[in-house]
């Protein structure tokens, strides 16, 4: 008779045999994850080329006498643990870093992380302490007892309601974060963690399958502490509701006990007295699945529903690395420290930069300054300050964005943004790079739109024609495409900019309804067999839906000049690019109901085409 095995090849008597207990935990940071054992401390996190990053240190194996004793110990880790989680949050955005250090001494990062985290506090203490204080008094009100001087057999009540609220507060909390993108990836990191825990105290190996299939729940988590911390504080402020209400003390006593503010103080006092205990419960729990432990346990875990996400496979790698290099480090005292690279000058990466691109050097004309500007965001006096350092984070942006330059992409595609009429907005390769040119039409167009009128942008791309007339005129603009991925840049760049438009998936106008007093639109214009000749640049990068105009380059001026009039009021205008040869044929096309101006460029090329209906 074969005895059945589980996935990681163990019988289930090998498998109760091979249970590993261990007291590594961890931490869930930006785009990694943090381990931490008995004489050691690693830190994973994955950088945008793929490649899995270590920061480790080393811990002082003797821990002081405060970190031992039951009940201090607790107080003494909530905030040692607020003060090196910050820090290691810190130290993984180095490897996401947005910003570059223009003062020199890298403490931009350090002053937000302190500032974050202090906000963090006084924004916990209000939502947790003061909020649900006034929330009860509310509620007292409503049933017209006096919160103040409740009737005794009622006291306990303002503790229960009050620690309703709490866990009320606390689920929304944590329901709504959760719904962000970064915070959402950070609970996958989360149940990355937990499940690679899990998975070694269950005695399987540490690969992905193995650590995908394990839970995502742990009992020493730092969200079961903070919920018994709420539940002990409700019990706790219950308890001293009763025994003040009962016995004999005095008068005076009572009546401060009453008031709002003296019980958020006091609340605030019993913060430490909570905490040492709730970390005894939940180092309890995790030792013992005794049958009064259970009911604990589980709320714990629905609590952990919360800010734990099943990972992917990616963040499950992240997890294991960190964790093996912990056990590696705990059990070699030999193996050294490691660290993420350190950031270097200006000067250090130009000359790099130079030496591994030289070609984009050349497409620069050996401007590497105005490179660094673009890609670093950073104003051009800052060039010249020797205290300026690269972060790691941006060497790593900075490689991938080289190879994608060296490779003929436009530097708009690769910082994914430009500037138009002194407005940035984003851009990838599914809508065009606006051109200077185009800047000439939107100045006509923002000439033609009335007090309070209507504008559709047709064929919008990236918005910029109708974004900044909605901006700079007090109008209202509806942005068509028929690209629904271009309309998702539009509607990007609206939000960026601030401004209020409409958007309308079309194929030209198909679904447009209304009439409007200007009609905008930089059409496909460029012939089919041309577009082959068109630059590098251009053909291979830019989307060919929004260049093609067909065999003579005129197949959009045809339906604008059929279908538009049906879309503009009387005496309405369109404004429309056109090629730099094309005045003469789209006048032909529009001249039966429009009066047809056409605009030069500062080339001296047809470039706009102004018709009003007639």
């Amino acid at each position: 008779m074969k005895t059945k095995t589980d996935a990681g090849g163990k019988t289930p008597q090998e498998k109760i045999c091979s249970v590993r207990k261990t007291k590594i935990g961890g931490q869930a940071v930006l785009e990694g994850v943090m381990m931490r054992g008995a004489s050691s401390m690693a830190l994973a996190c994955r950088d945008e080329t793929g490649v899995i990053r270590l920061d480790t240190t080393r811990l002082s194996a003797k821990k002081p006498w405060y970190r031992k004793v039951p009940f201090i110990r607790g107080v003494v880790n909530m905030v040692v643990s607020m003060i090196s989680g910050t820090k290691i949050i810190g130290k993984s955005a180095e490897v996401m870093v947005e910003e570059v250090d223009t003062k020199g001494d890298g403490g931009g990062m350090g002053w937000m992380m302190f500032v974050s985290t202090l906000l963090g506090v006084v924004l916990a203490l209000a939502l947790f302490i003061v909020v649900p204080t006034y929330a009860t008094k509310g509620i007292f009100a409503l049933a017209h007892l006096d919160y103040e001087n409740v009737a005794t057999q009622w006291v306990w009540l303002k503790s229960l309601l009050e620690g309703v609220f709490k866990l009320l507060i606390l689920v929304g909390y944590m329901s709504v974060i959760s719904c962000m993108k970064e915070i959402r990836r950070v609970f996958m990191y989360h149940g990355a963690e937990h499940k690679t825990i899990a998975c070694y105290e269950a005695g399987l190996d540490l690969t992905v399958a193995n650590v995908k299939k394990c839970s995502r729940y742990h009992d020493r988590c730092g969200t079961s502490f903070l919920v018994f911390v709420v539940l002990l504080s409700v019990l706790l402020m219950m308890a001293f509701d009763v025994i003040f209400a009962l016995c004999p003390v005095s008068s005076a006593f009572l009546e401060l006990w009453g008031t709002r503010w003296f019980r958020v103080l006091f609340k605030l006092a019993l913060l430490p007295v909570t905490a040492g205990i709730s970390y005894e419960m939940l180092m309890l729990l995790a030792r013992s699945n005794f049958i009064l432990f259970r009911p604990l346990k589980w709320l714990g875990k629905q609590f952990q529903k919360l800010t734990t996400r099943e990972p992917d496979d990616g963040m499950c790698e992240v997890a294991i690395a960190a964790f093996n290099k912990v056990l590696e480090m705990d059990a070699d005292p030999s193996i050294e420290e490691e660290h993420f690279p350190a950031p270097v000058s200006l000067d250090q990466y130009r000359k790099t930069l130079e030496e591994k691109h030289p070609d984009i050097i050349a497409c620069v004309k050996g401007d590497t300054d105005w490179l660094l500007c673009v890609i670093l965001r950073i104003k051009k006096e800052d060039l010249s300050n020797p205290k300026v350092k690269i972060p790691f984070g941006w060497l790593v942006r900075l490689d991938k964005m080289s190879e994608r330059l060296a490779a003929g992409e436009p530097w708009q595609y690769v910082v994914g943004a430009t500037e138009f009429m002194g407005r940035t907005y984003a851009l990838d390769n599914n809508v065009l790079i606006p051109r200077m040119e185009t800047e000439l039409v939107c100045e006509r167009l923002l000439k033609e739109i009335p007090d309070k009128g209507k504008v559709l942008d047709m064929c919008c791309g990236s918005g910029v024609l109708g974004i900044t007339a909605a901006c700079e005129k007090n109008c209202r603009v509806t942005l068509a495409d028929v690209s629904k991925k271009a309309l998702k840049v539009a509607k990007f760049n609206a939000k960026l900019n601030k401004a209020d438009a409409d958007f309308l998936q079309t194929d030209m106008f198909s679904a447009v309804k209304g009439k409007f007093d200007v009609i905008a639109c930089n059409p496909p214009y460029v012939k089919t067999d041309v577009i082959d000749a068109l630059d590098d640049s251009v053909k291979n990068y830019e989307p060919h839906i929004a260049l093609d105009g067909g065999a003579d380059g005129l197949d959009f001026y045809r339906i604008l000049a059929q279908d538009a009039p049906a879309n503009l009021k009387c005496g309405g205008a369109l404004v429309l690019e056109i090629g730099f040869d094309q005045g003469s044929d789209v006048t032909a096309l529009l001249q039966d109901k429009f009066d047809v101006r056409v605009v030069k460029d500062y080339g001296g090329n047809d470039r706009i085409a102004v018709a009003h209906l007639k």
